[in-house]
C-alpha cells in the first residue's frame, strides 16, 4: 500500500442557528460517512487559499469570508489503495443563512450531497462523522465561543477561553 504524507484544510461552516455544514460521502471502498467539507492542499496553497477553493468546489459558495482556524488535527486513514496520512487545519466560516450547498466537480469524488445538522443531529446519525467528537466540538464552540488558538484534536480535553461567540 502506498503511503501518501499531505496537509489539508477543511471548513466548518455554521449557520446563525447553529447548523453544521456537512458533506456525505459513498465510496464504493467502504461505507458512508459524514465530513466537514475540505481537502487536500495543493503545493503552492497556503491552508487558507487551500479552504477557500474547497469552500468553491465542495460547496459552491465563493462569497463566505474564512473566519478563524480553530482546529488541527492529525489522521490516518486508507482511501482505495493508498494509506493517506494528513495533517489537517479547519476553518470557522459563518453561513448568513442556511443554503443548499453544490458540489462543483461532482462525480469526482464520492460526495453525494450536503445537509446541515444540529449539534444533537450529529451526534445521533448513524454513519461515522469526521471528526469522530464533531457533536461535542461543535457543543463547546456554541457554549465557548471561538478558541484564542487553534485546539489540537490529538488532545481534545484541552480547555480554552472564548475570543467571540460564532
Amino acid at each position: 500500500m502506498r503511503v501518501v504524507d499531505r496537509e489539508a484544510s477543511r471548513l466548518l461552516v455554521m449557520s446563525p442557528t447553529h447548523s453544521v455544514l456537512l458533506m456525505r460521502l459513498e465510496p464504493t471502498f467502504r461505507a458512508p460517512f459524514w465530513v466537514t467539507p475540505g481537502g487536500g492542499r495543493d503545493a503552492d496553497e497556503t491552508f487558507e487559499a487551500a479552504a477557500l477553493r474547497e469552500l468553491r468546489e465542495e460547496v459552491g459558495r465563493d462569497d463566505l469570508e474564512l473566519g478563524p482556524w480553530i482546529w488541527t488535527r492529525y489522521v490516518e486513514f486508507s482511501w482505495e489503495d493508498q494509506r493517506i496520512r494528513q495533517l489537517e487545519r479547519t476553518y470557522f466560516v459563518t453561513a448568513p443563512k442556511q443554503f443548499e450547498p453544490v458540489v462543483v466537480d461532482a462525480g469526482v469524488e464520492p460526495i453525494v450531497g450536503g445537509r446541515w445538522l444540529t449539534q444533537k443531529q450529529i451526534a445521533s446519525l448513524p454513519e461515522i462523522v469526521y471528526p469522530v467528537a464533531l457533536g461535542d466540538l461543535v457543543r463547546q464552540l456554541i457554549q465557548d465561543g471561538l478558541p484564542p488558538d487553534p485546539i489540537d484534536l490529538v488532545r481534545p480535553s484541552r480547555r480554552y477561553k472564548p475570543r467571540s461567540s460564532p
